[in-house]
């Protein structure tokens, strides 16, 4: 019987048997497999401390996604031999780490918000509390902008070509081939087929054209290359 410190036990067999359909099969099918896993998602989402239904809600999300993202991974690493498989489970994986962010950041906030409140309305159980709810207490400087996130390419990963979705997964890879006319020196990559390296040489698509533009290189980065030739 799993249990939340804070929400009854109705809830939590609520959330338990949410949590049970949104997590993938085991590597291993085997009902000790399936029950580790369940174990090891429920202990996650006590530490993520939901306490009520909606917190529990963002809680089961950010350990659905999570586990997800490890899924895709591992098909990717099973399908190390098949590029165009490979490079499908890594976009996947990429695309669950981002829900499971998404989530985590949603829950955070309400959390801190509520905490917040409850410290505002008990000074005395604020000052109990330490540093965190004395902090929370003080008025919020100004908020800066928030980071621009990446333009994403406007059509969907697999509506892509094969050269752009090498580009996508391998940015820079697919920049020192593009670079180099052929396969670059030296060579610290598997190779991919030379159709796909034809492709992404001769190719003029906007993901492929982004890549004669690449950001500049650091000092130090551009020692490690240079130690690595």
């Amino acid at each position: 019987m799993h249990t939340l410190p804070n929400l009854p036990p109705s809830i939590v067999r609520e959330l338990f048997a949410s949590l049970r359909e949104s997590l993938p099969d085991p590597a291993i099918a085997s009902p000790e497999a399936r029950a580790a896993r369940e174990d090891l998602a429920m202990a996650e989402i006590a530490a993520l401390h939901p306490a009520d239904a909606i917190e529990g809600e963002l809680a089961v999300q950010v350990v659905a996604a999570g586990a997800w993202a490890k899924d895709c991974l591992r098909l990717a690493r099973e399908y190390r031999n098949d590029l165009a498989e490979t490079v499908r489970c890594r976009a996947q994986a990429m695309t669950m780490m981002r829900q499971m962010q998404t989530a985590l950041g949603k829950l955070e906030r309400r959390q801190a918000t509520r905490e917040k409140a409850e410290a505002e309305m008990n000074p005395a159980a604020m000052q109990r509390a330490g540093w965190w709810f004395r902090e929370a207490s003080v008025p919020a400087g100004p908020t800066p902008p928030p980071e621009p996130e990446p333009a994403a390419p406007s059509q969907e990963f697999g509506a892509l070509t094969e050269a752009e979705q090498y580009a996508v997964v391998y940015p820079e890879r697919a920049a020192r081939i593009r670079a180099a006319g052929g396969l670059p020196a030296p060579l610290d990559f598997g190779p991919p087929e030379f159709t796909l390296i034809e492709a992404l040489v001769s190719g003029n698509s906007p993901i492929l054209q982004a890549l004669d533009n690449p950001p500049p290189v650091s000092s130090h980065e551009a020692q490690s290359r240079q130690g690595a030739q």
